[in-house]
């Protein structure tokens, strides 16, 4: 036979283990509370997506628009010429409005479309060249798109 010994557990005890937790859990919100205060709300901003706007949704359907009619055999330059300058129009507005979403995800696109304005600029660019820019192109623009126009 085997003999167990168990130990009584007084209710002072006990009551000393679960004072120790909940004080250790006020901490820990306490540390949490203060960290969101010094910073402010901008670090949750940036976790929320901004709220639908007409003049956003407008001129990306004007970029897809513009990027799916891209005609490589045509004037390259005045094409990227034309969506450069609407994607700038994006950049500018979301950046006004302080829409950082929207700004992270169209400096790709803005990036894009310089390449090819800028290559375009000091001469003919091949159909190749340019075909594969229009395929990315059209990528971004339908990505930046479904964000936009996902919103509510």
């Amino acid at each position: 036979m085997t003999s167990s010994k168990v130990l009584p557990v007084s209710g002072v005890v006990l009551q000393d283990c679960l004072t120790i937790r909940t004080n250790s859990i006020m901490k820990r919100m306490i540390v949490i509370t203060t960290i969101v205060a010094l910073t402010g709300c901008s670090s949750l901003k940036d976790l929320w997506p901004s709220r639908w706007d007409p003049n956003q949704s407008k001129i990306v359907t004007d970029i897809q628009q513009t990027a799916r009619n891209f005609d490589c055999n045509g004037d390259v330059f005045q094409q990227s010429r034309n969506l450069s300058l609407q994607v700038e129009w994006l950049d500018i507005y979301s950046k006004t409005k302080d829409t950082r979403d929207v700004a992270k995800i169209t400096s790709l696109m803005t990036n894009t479309v310089k390449e090819l304005n800028d290559r375009s600029s000091k001469g003919q660019v091949s159909v190749v060249y340019c075909d594969i820019k229009k395929k990315i192109m059209i990528q971004q623009a339908n990505t930046i798109g479904h964000m936009i126009q996902g919103r509510f």
